[in-house]
């Protein structure tokens, strides 16, 4: 026996031996090109099997420059990681002379062909820049001839003059990672605080290391971590990476008397607001007003009051410059150049929406924001910000506007911009700070009435009520569709009724709510069982499926803004039948009044009146509140799918 439990254990350490991995560049095993799926989460489309980062500063003729080398191998599991096979360099700087650069580029795409290892390198001429704007270009490449089961390989190296800024060191990404190895290495002149963020525990190691070169003890910051599950994606999260853990390294001062250097790097808001204006094209063009003298001075006849003067601005400048798509709190164009071309980036047009409220003699000014996809910026950094809208400040209170977004209202934004807050570049060079959540809600109302047929046919009519963001959302998905898109997407999204008209009006105008309605047939929504009638009476309506599967949750439940969703059914009885039962009213309300559900039915004559409510107040509501928002979801889709019995006579 204790020869057999011997030949297990050295079987078991020859295994391990056997299989151990090798990740020196382009030592890419057989076994990690076999590899099926990833063993610890069979659900991952892609994992990075390894990914290292090195950075450290060094001293050169130039001064202190700080470098970042990388590292990382990656598995492809099926078609859906192919995503994952782009890769994206942030490289930040306003000048050649000024910027962070990458250099030494290796990309490698390893397959398994005949049960030999094949390797494709990257083509150096597919490398291309893309302009951010005026401060950020992004390096991209896409790695070659991708297949399911590949392994790919990347590594570069990017040198930086901003040594004060490191980038976080973030653990956990949408897909898992085996092994990940990071190390900050800073000079021992160097002050700084760190700062853990997320809900993945991770160990963080601080030493010292001798530089035999410069005689410092440099200051060493590590993680090394092992089998980081994926940062899943959960329903109504703005954006996943808030969540994902990292470690943030802030550098405060340096200091080193001997070679005459000492800086303090501690920044505020305030100092972002003089950096930001003193920008070209930022402050600068907040300066630039005479190409729109002419239309200013039409616009002044027939403004007159300062809620007019902001509608007829966010209207003017929309007419103007349509949006290119792309993303800056900076000008891309110029503000005249967008204006005489018609089309400019977000800061292009919404620095123009401050500028003409300006001059119509509107106290407005630009509000810095960071979207949805771009996170949360915590601490003073002009990085943290890719968006800019426009705030118009009177007696009446403060209003929000984004011309860029074709169908928005004034405190009506778009979704992408409601994040946390934003903040305030005033012109004498100070900040100040306003909460971008709404307190409009964002409504959907429906009235739907039918009748049962002989021969259990449902025949009606359905009319729906879109206001707010609601409303932003349906014109932004159908404006410029053809009618009979519309109805075919209505018949697959409702259980493939049968649309026999339809209607839609306000669709263009942007003040009013949009209202649809469309007569439908639906053959299967009856159930006869003998003598019974069973029908669930909000038919396609209902609510079929709790979005909140998970036990525990660790992220609040962001809805973007407070809703409603309304429905009024209108059933008529049919002839020789009566009601035998009617599901029961229910009437439920949340801590605070955070989220309320209403559910009644009555009968009126010969129809059966059944209304449905759900009411958020809150377009974020805490995750402490997860648990009760779960179960009362329960409720909701158990009221929604209980039956009318209708007894034939």
């Amino acid at each position: 026996m204790k020869k057999l439990v011997l030949i297990i254990i050295v079987g078991i350490v020859f295994f391990q031996i056997s299989y151990s991995q090798n990740y020196k560049f382009g030592k890419v095993s057989k076994e990690e090109l076999q590899e099926q799926a990833y063993p610890l989460d069979s659900t991952a489309n892609a994992a990075y099997l390894y990914k290292k980062r090195l950075t450290y500063t060094t001293l050169n003729a130039a001064g202190i420059v700080l470098v970042t080398e990388v590292q990382v191998r990656m598995k492809i599991y099926n078609k859906e990681g192919f995503d994952w096979s782009t890769v994206s360099i942030n490289l930040y700087g306003d000048t050649k002379s000024n910027s962070e650069k990458a250099s030494n580029i290796k990309a490698v795409t390893y397959n398994l062909v005949d049960g030999k290892v094949q390797e494709m390198k990257l083509d150096k001429k597919a490398i291309f820049y893309e302009k951010q704007n005026e401060s950020l270009k992004v390096q991209k490449f896409t790695m070659p001839n991708v297949k399911e089961g590949s392994v790919l390989e990347w590594s570069y190296r990017i040198f930086s003059p901003y040594i004060s800024i490191i980038d976080d060191i973030v653990l956990q990404e949408e897909i898992p990672i085996k092994k990940f190895e990071a190390k900050i290495n800073l000079l021992e002149w160097f002050y700084f605080n760190k700062r853990q963020k997320g809900y993945y525990p991770f160990k963080v190691n601080q030493y010292s290391d001798y530089n035999s070169e410069l005689k410092t003890n440099d200051k060493v910051v590590e993680v090394l971590e092992e089998n980081i599950p994926a940062l899943k994606a959960e329903p109504y999260v703005n954006n996943m990476s808030n969540y994902a853990s990292a470690l943030q390294l802030e550098v405060a001062s340096l200091s080193a008397p001997e070679y005459g250097m000492f800086e303090n790097y501690a920044t505020s808001w305030d100092e972002i607001a003089k950096t930001i204006l003193k920008s070209s094209s930022f402050g600068g063009e907040l300066k630039k007003s005479k190409h729109l003298k002419e239309d200013i001075d039409k616009l002044k006849a027939i403004l007159k009051t300062d809620q007019a003067k902001i509608l007829g601005a966010l209207e003017f400048v929309k007419s103007k410059i349509k949006w290119n798509g792309n993303y800056s709190q900076y000008a891309e164009k110029g503000l005249k150049k967008a204006y005489s071309e018609g089309s400019g980036n977000i800061g292009d047009i919404n620095l123009t929406l401050v500028v003409v409220l300006r001059e119509l003699g509107v106290n407005a000014n630009p509000v810095l924001v960071s979207t949805r996809k771009h996170g949360v910026p915590i601490s003073p950094t002009n990085r943290g910000f890719n968006y800019v809208i426009a705030l118009a400040e009177t007696e009446n209170g403060k209003f929000l506007a984004d011309a860029s977004e074709k169908y928005s209202l004034v405190n009506v934004l778009p979704l992408r911009v409601l994040n946390w807050q934003g903040t305030i570049i005033r012109d004498d060079k100070t900040v100040d700070f306003i909460n971008l959540a709404t307190s409009i809600p964002s409504i959907k109302e429906f009235n739907l009435n039918y009748k049962i047929t002989d021969e259990a046919v449902i025949e009606g009519i359905t009319m729906v009520r879109y206001e707010n963001l609601s409303a932003i959302n349906y014109r932004n998905e159908n404006v410029g569709l053809e009618k009979e898109a519309l109805i075919s997407d209505i018949e697959q999204y409702n259980d493939d009724i049968e649309i026999l008209n339809y209607r839609v009006s306000n669709l263009t105008e942007i003040s009013k709510p949009i209202n649809e309605i469309y007569q439908f047939e639906k053959e299967d929504g009856v159930e006869v069982i003998g003598n019974n009638m069973y029908l669930t009476p909000m038919l396609f309506l209902s609510e079929k499926e709790n979005p909140f599967k998970l036990e525990k949750r660790e992220y609040p439940i962001d809805f973007g803004t407070p809703w409603e969703k309304r429905i009024t059914t209108g059933i008529e009885i049919p002839e020789g039948y009566s009601v035998e039962s009617l599901p029961e009213d229910i009437a439920i309300v949340l801590n605070d009044e955070i989220v309320k559900f209403i559910y009644t039915t009555k009968q009126v004559g010969n129809k059966i009146v059944v209304k449905s409510l759900i009411d958020v107040k809150e377009g974020i509501v805490p995750v402490h509140n997860y648990q009760e928002i779960r179960e009362l979801y329960k409720i909701i889709v158990a009221k929604n799918l209980e039956k009318i019995v209708l007894n034939k006579l």
